[in-house]
């Protein structure tokens, strides 16, 4: 059987001229924490500042990466744990077994017991970054103010072995 011809032109899609959608982009940069941001969230007042870890807490003492494609295991040190689900696929921990959001009570309820609060500058991450946008989006509706997702999380910073790492459970 040989190649039959498409009953339509082939089209490539390129475009040369520059886009504008109207906007700056990023729209809001200040909804993004990179890697120098949040090191620096991590020498501040644990009290006035939290870089949480929206991962299991698998992922979170270490016992998983919750990636095939990421080696490294732990967290970031000093960071809070923020709750997520039973893999790095799910985020049980913030739905109603229908998919909807759990209140906003119970949500900062589970924050709370980590010292992540409202009136903080809250920067969330993940391993990839979807996890951490969830839950972003989950206090922005809450309406938490000083928010971010810092978007390069366990897998931007456990790139770096001198980015320091800890395992187990915090004490």
């Amino acid at each position: 059987m040989g190649k039959r011809a498409l009953p339509y032109p082939a089209f490539i899609n390129e475009n040369h001229d520059d886009v504008s959608f109207g906007k700056t982009i990023p729209a809001n940069p200040q909804y993004l924490t990179d890697l120098q941001q949040a090191k620096t969230i991590l020498k501040e007042p644990k009290t006035t500042h939290s870089l949480v870890s929206i991962r299991t807490w698998q992922e979170y003492i270490g016992k998983t990466s919750g990636y095939d494609y990421i080696k490294p295991k732990g967290r970031i040190e000093g960071a809070k744990w923020g709750h997520a689900g039973s893999d790095s696929y799910h985020m049980q921990d913030f739905n109603n077994p229908d998919g909807t959001m759990k209140s906003g009570y119970l949500i900062a309820k589970q924050w709370a017991k980590w010292n992540i609060k409202p009136n903080q500058q809250v920067a969330f991450f993940c391993g990839t970054g979807w996890r951490a946008s969830e839950a972003f989006f989950y206090a922005y509706v809450m309406g938490w103010k000083d928010i971010s997702v810092f978007d390069g999380g366990w897998y931007q910073w456990s790139a770096d072995k001198n980015n320091p790492i800890a395992e187990g459970v915090p004490k």
